[in-house]
């Protein structure tokens, strides 16, 4: 690959965060080496996160990074803006969605976590769901989140991507409407931003990064990411531990 090529034509970088800015982990954080490349990649271009967490969750890690622009939170549901907080894009689940998930995860004995109306709530009998952005199922064995998957595949109105889970051995998913996934709001961002999507680098590690990466001008796999991932892309990087995304900035941006 001829890099001279494609130094700046780029004006974004979007980055996955777990498992690609930071290791698979609940507090992790990015390197000294990583935050260093994205401070100086700042100055030429816009950088921003696209990830499943609702904003409250990775909000210091945008702040350590001193990022201030746009941020695809909620696995895609959301755009929020990091330094005036205000959500210029959201998209949430149909009710009747939402309670067809609730009842099915309850025959697999499962707790559902619900960011709804900016907050954590866990589904019960006594949880009315009011503006439900993203459902998290945590800690699932491959073959539950199998069933989940194939019972509400068939429904368009809604999307489902597995996540590493923080258990081990584990699967988590992350449930939004159809349109609220990474590739729609990189679509929003770009918009948002007045530039192209094939001017943006997109950089990921799971399965819930194709929508990311197939949206971008620039499609970059983590050297730690499912195999599948790697297939689309056009630069496989260094892993997370090596710092792949300060290799990425290097090699494309600076």
């Amino acid at each position: 690959m001829n890099l001279s090529s494609f130094k700046k034509q780029y004006k974004a970088l979007i980055l996955d965060v777990d498992g690609t800015l930071i290791p698979n982990k609940r507090d992790g954080m990015p390197s000294k080496r990583v935050a260093n490349s994205i401070a100086k990649a700042s100055k030429i271009l816009h950088v921003g996160v696209a990830t499943s967490r609702p904003y409250f969750q990775f909000s210091h890690i945008v702040n350590y990074l001193r990022l201030s622009g746009l941020c695809i939170t909620s696995a895609g549901a959301q755009i929020i803006h990091a330094s005036s907080k205000k959500i210029l894009f959201e998209k949430p689940l149909l009710i009747q969605d939402f309670m067809a998930i609730g009842k099915f995860s309850k025959t697999l004995r499962v707790p559902l976590r619900i960011y709804d109306n900016n907050k954590y709530n866990t589904f019960s009998k006594e949880y009315i769901p009011n503006r439900p952005i993203v459902i998290w199922v945590h800690g699932l064995t491959p073959t539950q989140a199998d069933e989940f998957t194939k019972r509400f595949s068939h429904i368009s109105t809604i999307a489902i991507h597995k996540l590493p889970s923080w258990k081990k051995r584990k699967i988590d998913l992350s449930i939004t409407h159809a349109v609220a996934t990474k590739q729609h709001a990189i679509l929003e961002l770009a918009k948002l931003l007045k530039i192209e999507t094939h001017e943006i680098i997109g950089v990921g590690d799971g399965y819930n990064d194709f929508p990311l990466l197939m949206a971008c001008g620039l499609k970059v796999a983590m050297g730690n990411a499912v195999d599948d991932l790697k297939e689309i892309a056009d630069y496989i990087a260094p892993s997370v531990e090596e710092d792949g995304v300060a290799d990425v900035i290097e090699k494309f941006i600076l």
